[in-house]
């Protein structure tokens, strides 16, 4: 295809693109072959003179051939000037550019521009040589055409890394003047570059021969756009390549035999590639047989079926080597089906609004931006696009050029009606989806849009959708998305489904299955005009309608009632009855003081009815065998929670903020499958809740709870238990060290922070208030492998009462991490710290009133106590491990002894506050870099040595004010080297750099890194190794910015053999 557009593009005085004038013998058997395949790979037509017998003087027909090229290409070599031909030939190509004819360029290929120029060296000896016996004439027309050839810009091959690069660089520079560079239609359209970017660098680090890319996304997102501006890229470096576009409009779907399909489908893009119509594919190998020696280009748009790609997948060979094949679908399974994986996988995302803004105002008013006066329309109608490429370009054209007055009249209709082209490209995936597919996608467009998941899937179970099945075949095609587990469909996408479904019912009057306009549902629910076939009501956004007592009489297949935030329901009096087949009830703010009688709740799978007025539900037990959700939160007036004994397969109860709920029912002990429980805010509850060992989760803050009881032990799953602002808490049982799955717990008899919502099933609500409030501590413990497991106590009750409490009893032995937080608070840490025997890192960061560190376990390995300020005192038996490493940062008021010990234990490092590198390191500078000088003796292979050096910070770092304890890692740590070389008779050996880790410093003031390591000068020479040396050598780096070495010392210890 593309040699065939450059064909048809010659003018027609024009028969060649090119004409390739060289010396044979230099460069036909090497250089000169490569440039005649990257020049037939652009599919150029070139012509070449080495098939003409050469004789003195040029004929007639060289001569045409000369002036009826575009382009001439001069490749001097060191032997071109003796060949009276192709001194010929350069006349005429110098006379046919004096004519403005033809375009030439120049490589000088092993020869030098000014010897071409000059007549100089071996080229002008040659030159001399063919000029013997010739006339005047001819001779001063060859060197009129060397000097002028060598006064055009060329290409030197001794200026190029290789050759390869100079004989692509030529090309490209051909194609150019030819005209044929990249197409630039698409240059404006917004995010373009950077989606090309990324295919390209996706493409790059793929290994295979043949290279795949797959493009999926939604319709109308632009994946048809971004191919074609990747072909038009790709396809100069193409002689084969082929834009196969909407292949599934442009095949019928298969009945069973998809064969002549296939044969149908390689025929288009043989005959398309290839630029002839009558190519003949009797068999599916065709395609294989005529291009699997090509370098081929490809592009497969809108494949949406697995016949269109089958043969593809059994065998990539089928066409050549460094082959690129694109393919677009809204498919993501069929990607996968080809083993495709992220490598080979672009998934198109929609623009961001800045730039839905800018594709709107691109089609509305010709620029990247709103006409004065139409900003906020223009954001308007942005919106009602959905940030789709496809809707943004179709709204905007239809309202360019009307005035402010047209736009504002246009609006209802843009919100109201889909765009007949919109809907046609968003309607091929619906109509390929089978027929529980399609009523599981109307479910979503009318109902379930924004919906969990989770509640999707339990409000759907046992019908016969398959949701599960369902689902994945949406997400695969396109046509939803699964965000922070909630199923999302796209704005335009759910107005089409509804569409759908507003023509059915219009076609099948009375068969309107879900209502979601205020009009139809005040029909409906105030005029008694139900019918049997809806199945979901919903009514969102501070809509205020009125039902009748009778209103749900007739609506025997209601399985979805779903009434959201500020929409006000007026009942005049209590309802009769509510379907039995109701499924999801969700009623916010619902006025029904009473429970309908008639309602037996039997297929009832989520009851969510907050900020109701119900004192109570119903008396006596109901049968709710599906029951999972029961939330009444903020139902001020709920006095009692019914009977829930039948309620066996409740997972979750939510009463939060249920002022004057009196107890709890104990029937809740009999939910086996009940994993959360939420009454925060309900202070009239005395008693811990008497839940199964199936819970995980128990939220019970601001209760009247006085007692945490022995019988928790038996609640193995729970995770987390929350209790803050418990007033009534006094008596925490030691039982609770036995929760082996524990990992968050709560608890507080102080009211420390306002009673407010947010704080409410948030472990990380009073995360600030831990660093704020004298009695608030935190204490974390981690361990398992790779310390993953965590344990995490909260709470205002005495450090050294509740940590022995509830330190949990497989921590005590295993290798654990400890971390403690208190800014204000703690003044000493637990001597209960002292049964953690496997403890491998303390951390008491930040606790800014401790003021002495017990004895700690010999295994310890680290103790960061940065920021200590008040700290004085160190037991002397915690620093035993050689291997402990020890952050004193910002510690100002260590006392003179735990300096010391500091600084003369053996460790790993140490970092401590400091104006001066102490006497002891025997050698001292105050630079960087110290020198030893030595008494002349061997030295064995290897010495250890202690070094300190002296830090200053230079500026103030990001990362100092930065009071997030919890992460751990490249912030927390930064990098020194230090080198140490060896004189040896004049000699220097060594000056290896070694790297270690030392801790982030936080402040302005001077501070000692104090470390031990072993250095070898015999690494790189071994006659090192029994070497008298008379001088060492120290340098220190800091690889901070923020700090600078101000000092150093080093202290020789001992020889290691």
């Amino acid at each position: 295809m593309m040699a065939s557009s450059l064909s048809s593009s010659l003018a027609c005085s024009w028969l060649y693109h090119v004409f390739l004038s060289f010396h044979g013998p230099d460069v036909r058997k090497g250089f000169l072959s490569h440039v005649r395949k990257e020049l037939k790979s652009k599919g150029l037509i070139v012509f070449f003179d080495d098939e003409i017998k050469r004789g003195e003087s040029i004929d007639q027909e060289l001569v045409e051939a000369i002036r009826q090229s575009r382009t001439a290409i001069v490749l001097l070599s060191p032997n071109y000037t003796s060949s009276s031909w192709c001194l010929n030939e350069l006349v005429e190509i110098i006379k046919c550019r004096e004519e403005d004819r033809q375009t030439v360029l120049t490589i000088f290929y092993e020869v030098d521009p000014s010897d071409v120029r000059k007549q100089t060296g071996v080229f002008g000896k040659l030159f001399k040589k063919t000029c013997v016996g010739k006339t005047e004439k001819v001779k001063k027309a060859w060197k009129q055409a060397l000097e002028d050839v060598a006064g055009i810009a060329g290409y030197h091959s001794s200026n190029c890394a290789n050759e390869a690069d100079l004989i692509k660089k030529v090309a490209s520079d051909v194609m150019a003047v030819l005209g044929f560079t990249p197409s630039k239609d698409f240059d404006d359209f917004v995010g373009i570059r950077a989606r090309i970017t990324e295919i390209k660098s996706k493409l790059i680090i793929q290994s295979e021969e043949v290279k795949v890319i797959g493009v999926v996304g939604p319709a109308g997102i632009g994946k048809t756009t971004t191919a074609r501006v990747l072909y038009n890229q790709l396809s100069p470096d193409f002689q084969f390549n082929t834009f196969l576009e909407n292949i599934r409009g442009s095949y019928e779907k298969p009945c069973g035999n998809d064969y002549q399909l296939k044969l149908r489908l390689q025929k288009n893009l043989l005959s398309q590639i290839f630029n002839k119509g009558d190519i003949e594919v009797l068999h599916l190998g065709r395609a294989q047989e005529m291009l699997s020696d090509k370098k081929v280009l490809v592009v497969l748009d809108e494949v949406d079926n697995w016949w269109q790609v089958e043969e593809m997948a059994k065998q990539r060979a089928w066409v050549g080597p460094e082959s690129i094949i694109v393919i677009t679908t809204e498919d993501r399974k069929l990607l996968e089906a080809l083993g495709l994986g992220i490598d080979h996988i672009y998934e198109m995302t929609y623009p961001i609004s800045y730039e839905s803004l800018q594709i709107f105002c691109q089609y509305a008013f010709g620029q990247k931006y709103p006409d004065n006066g139409f900003e906020s329309l223009a954001s308007e109608v942005t919106c009602l696009a959905g940030n789709l490429p496809l809707g943004l370009r179709v709204m905007g054209s239809y309202l360019r050029g009307m005035s402010r007055d047209k736009w504002i009249e246009a609006l209802p209709w843009l919100r109201s009606t889909l765009d007949r082209e919109i809907e046609s490209t968003l309607r091929f995936s619906y109509n390929a989806l089978r027929d529980n597919e399609r009523t599981l996608f109307l479910h979503i467009a009318c109902f379930f849009d924004g919906f969990k998941v989770d509640s999707f899937k339990r409000c759907c179970a046992n019908s016969s959708l398959e949701v599960n099945h369902g689902l994945e075949v949406l997400a695969q095609k396109s046509l939803i998305s699964i965000e922070k587990g909630r199923v999302k469909m796209h704005r335009l996408l759910r107005q089409m489904g509804r569409e759908i479904v507003k023509k059915q019912s219009m076609e099948n009057p009375g068969k309107l299955q879900f209502l979601t306009d205020k009009k139809e549902i005040s029909d409906v629910l105030d005029e008694d005009t139900a019918t049997g076939n809806v199945l979901g009501i919903q009514l969102r956004w501070g809509e205020k309608i009125q039902i009748n007592r009778s209103a749900f009489q007739g609506m025997n297949n209601l399985q979805f009632l779903y009434f959201e935030s500020f929409t006000t329901t007026c009942i005049s009096e209590d309802l009769d009855c509510l379907p039995d087949n109701l499924r999801l009830l969700y009623w916010r703010m619902c006025p029904l003081r009473v429970w309908p009688s008639k309602f037996s709740g039997k297929f009832l799978v989520e009851l969510i009815m907050p900020n109701s007025k119900f004192e109570m539900l119903w008396e006596g037990t109901k049968p709710l065998p599906c029951l999972k959700i029961f939330d009444l939160s903020r139902s001020s007036n709920l006095k009692k929670v019914p009977d829930l004994s039948k309620a066996t397969s409740l997972e979750e109860l939510l009463l939060h903020h249920c002022g004057n709920l009196l107890e709890l029912t104990s029937s809740i002990g009999n939910a086996t499958k009940l994993y959360r429980l939420d009454i925060p805010g309900c202070t009239h509850i005395k008693d811990f809740p008497n839940v199964s060992d199936s819970i995980l989760e128990l939220d019970l803050c601001n209760t009247g709870i006085k007692e945490v009881p022995p019988w928790i032990k038996n609640l193995l799953r729970l995770r987390k238990l929350i209790m803050r602002r418990c007033e009534q808490l006094k008596t925490i049982s030691p039982n609770i060290s036995k929760l082996e799955n524990l990992e968050l717990l709560s608890l507080s008899n102080y009211a420390y922070f306002p009673f407010d919502d947010r704080y409410y099933n948030n472990e990380h609500a009073d995360d600030h208030l831990v660093d704020k409030c004298d009695d608030v501590f935190e204490a974390i413990i981690e361990w398992g492998p790779d310390f993953k497991r965590r344990w995490r106590l909260r709470s205002n009750f005495k450090v050294d009462y509740i940590l022995p409490i509830c330190l949990p009893e497989k921590a005590l032995t295993s290798p654990i991490s400890f971390r403690l937080r208190n800014r204000i608070g703690i003044k000493t840490i637990p001597d209960c710290i002292r049964r953690l025997s496997g403890l491998i890192k303390l951390d008491v960061k930040e606790c800014r009133r401790l003021v002495a560190l017990p004895p700690l376990q010999a295994s310890l390995l680290s103790l960061d106590a940065q920021g200590c300020n008040s700290l004085k005192r160190i037991d002397s038996s915690s620093l035993q491990n050689p291997n402990i490493c020890l952050n004193f940062d910002m510690c100002f008021n260590l006392n003179q002894r735990a300096r010391k010990l500091i600084q003369t234990s053996a460790c790993k490092y140490a970092v401590l506050p400091g104006e001066e590198v102490p006497p002891h390191f025997t050698h001292r500078a105050t630079s960087g870099s110290l020198t030893i000088s030595l008494t002349p003796r061997p030295l064995t292979s290897s010495f250890r040595f202690k070094a300190c050096i002296l830090l200053s910070k230079v500026y103030n770092h990001l990362a100092d004010n930065n009071d997030d304890d919890d992460e751990e890692g490249e912030n927390s740590l930064t990098g020194m080297s230090y080198s140490v070389r060896g004189k040896h008779n004049g000699l220097t050996l060594g000056g290896g750099s070694n790297q270690l880790h030392m801790p982030a410093l936080s402040g302005y003031e001077e501070h000692l890194y104090i470390f031990e390591d072993s250095f070898s000068l015999s690494q790189d020479s071994r006659e090192a190794k029994e070497t008298t040396f008379s001088e060492l050598t120290f340098v220190f780096r800091v690889h901070d910015k923020t700090c600078k070495v101000k000092g150093c010392g080093v202290r020789l210890l001992e020889a290691n053999n």
